[in-house]
């Protein structure tokens, strides 16, 4: 026997293998819920002082992979960018980590649903999702998607994300009626160390964008494609692109077709909000929403305008009469699994139903596809199925809910024990000029200004304001969400000395007609100085005034109604101002 060491790294020699009960740095391995041709995904509990305790979900390389330096750069960069994200929207990355050289990522745990389940099971129940519910889910994601596009480096310099896999599996709605985008293993920034290069066409065909299908450089407005594709599909409970074969399939996107619109495919679409998803489909991106805050801002104005403005409870709501059976066995899975009680298979049988990966319709073939995989069989590092594909590209929880097989799902009543979380009052800030002034809400009296109220109910408010030796001032209020910030500010003009009416001149009473040919007065001007932390646009009937600080703006005397927006800081309120002859009107507000 020679004694020559070995030169190998250990785990070449020896590959790992994961199993249940295994700790794995901070993380004890409780099952292994789904395995595909790149990697395998676990349910892990991370435990801590003092009893704490958190699930996780591991996403694990697998043996074999872990030595091929292009599939190990495409993990670590989907480790890199989803990290930088921490949104309410997005998937939360909590840890990269390297186990007997195999590397892996800790993520959030989610329990819920991809859209795939729910609109399959919604239409299975004839209960599917309610429009308005379906533009709340959509509006969410794009904030989440607005949120990864703008995002900085800590250079400052603007990272250039590009999610380029929004599809339904990557849009998860959690049992508490949270969305989250998950799976940025494709996704494209600037500073990547993996560069996908322009001509490679990754991700869905029947969620690509037409600049996608045909290879070409992406940037923000090819995910706004894809999330209209989706609400296009919600809304009309239908697919938008039928092929046959992938090769068909990237030439429909990437064709000039008219692509049809949601009110015409489905008549209980309001045209209004129709035209909306018809601009997030423009074929042309210059025709789009430029940015996915554009996108949200629209689908929230249509939201404000209908009856009732849905929000997490209302989506919570939904998701325990359609998948209450679910919940119920999840959680009883879930005490299992923490006392070691369940095994591998039991788990995948706790999470599967009669659901697959893609939207209702007509079936498809092969959805995933790039422009060299339509012409030869696909590589190692490519989905072996269109069920596990979906499965991993879910990321986080929804890995752990993304395999189907067989089963039905009978809606039972919410479980009392669970409950969805109460959400937050909508948080309401009044302002008067000058403060001091006497404030009712709904005829109620409830102080002085300034003051902020966070006792207020979803819905239009009435909101007075009066001061001594000032005109009364009155403003109608909606507060759409829960856990919304509104700020109204009202100008309490002085209110005028009466005056007795002159009598007529001699010249007034010969010639009548005197008065009214002279030529009228130029209206009396003011001016505006607006400065607002953080710094906001300043719109007047739908007119841009600038950008705050705003400095001697001239505007005629009167009282105006300014909106003031901030995109990143999602800020949208709206403000009185009264200008006043000759006089410069002075507002600084922090918002």
């Amino acid at each position: 026997m020679s004694n020559t060491p070995h030169t190998e790294a250990p785990f070449e020699a020896v590959p790992a293998v994961w199993h249940q009960g295994l700790t794995v740095g901070r993380y004890h391995l409780l099952a292994r819920i789904a395995v595909g041709g790149m990697a395998e995904i676990w349910l892990a509990r991370q435990a801590g002082l003092k009893g704490f305790e958190k699930f996780v979900v591991i996403k694990r390389i697998l043996d074999g992979l872990g030595t091929d330096p292009e599939f190990v750069a495409m993990f670590l960069d989907e480790a890199r960018i989803a990290a930088q994200l921490n949104h309410p929207h997005i998937v939360q990355i909590f840890d990269l980590g390297e186990e007997a050289g195999a590397f892996f990522i800790a993520m959030e745990y989610l329990p819920g649903e991809n859209l795939a389940a729910i609109a399959r099971t919604g239409a299975r129940q004839s209960q599917p999702l309610p429009i308005p519910l379906a533009v709340r889910v959509i509006a969410d994601a794009a904030e989440g998607l607005a949120y990864a596009h703008t995002k900085t480096g800590p250079d400052g310099k603007l990272l250039g994300i590009v999610h380029r896999d929004v599809s339904p599996q990557n849009i998860l709605v959690t049992y508490d009626g949270v969305v989250k985008v998950v799976d940025f293993g494709i996704a494209k920034a600037a500073t990547r160390e993996s560069q996908t290069m322009v001509g490679q066409v990754k991700g869905k065909t029947a969620y690509m964008s037409p600049e996608q299908a045909k290879g070409q450089s992406l940037d923000a407005r090819s995910d706004i494609f894809a999330l209209g594709i989706l609400l296009f599909e919600l809304v009309t409970r239908s697919r938008l692109f039928q092929f046959s074969d992938p090769l068909e399939a990237l030439r429909v996107v990437a064709s000039d077709d008219p692509i049809p619109l949601a009110h015409e495919r489905n008549p209980e679409v309001p045209a209004t909000l129709g035209l909306i998803i018809a601009r997030a489909l423009a074929r042309d991106p210059d025709q789009r929403y430029s940015t996915g805050r554009q996108f949200q801002y629209a689908l929230e104005e249509w939201l404000r305008s209908q009856p009732e403005v849905p929000g997490a409870a209302e989506l919570a709501a939904y998701m325990h009469e359609r998948f209450g059976a679910r919940i119920q066995e999840r959680a009883k899975m879930l005490e299992a699994a923490r006392n070691g009680e369940v095994s591998s298979t039991g788990i995948r049988r706790a999470v599967s139903s009669n659901t697959g990966d893609s939207m209702p319709g007509r079936a498809q073939v092969d959805e995933e596809t790039t422009l060299e995989q339509s012409l030869r069989k696909r590589s190692r590092l490519s989905m072996t199925a269109a069920a596990v594909g979906g499965l991993l590209l879910l990321g986080g929880m929804g890995a752990f809910f993304a395999l189907r097989s067989g089963g039905s799902v009978e809606p039972v009543p919410p479980p009392v024990a669970t409950p969805p979380v109460a959400p937050a009052p909508p948080i309401l800030t009044i302002e008067t000029d000058p403060p001091g002034a006497l404030i009712k809400v709904d005829g109620q009296e409830v102080g002085h200004s300034p003051l902020t109220l966070d006792t207020l109910s979803v819905g239009e408010h009435s909101v007075a304001a009066s001061l001594e030796g000032r005109l009364p001032a009155e403003r109608q209020v909606k507060l759409a969400n829960p856990g919304e910030r509104a700020m109204v500010l009202l100008a309490l003009a002085v209110e005028p000395a009466p005056t007795p009416n002159p009598p007529p001149t001699s010249t007034e009473t010969a010639s009548p007609s005197a008065s009214q040919s002279r030529p009228a007065k130029k209206a009396a001007m003011g001016k505006l100085t607006l400065d607002t932390t953080p710094w906001t646009r300043v719109f007047l009937r739908k007119q841009r005034l600038g950008d705050t600080p705003l400095i001697d703006v001239q505007l005629p005397a009167g009282k105006y109604q300014l909106k003031l927006v901030n995109e990143e800081k999602n800020i949208s309120t709206v403000i009185e101002v009264e200008i006043r002859a000759g006089q410069t009107t002075a507002k600084k507000l922090r918002l």
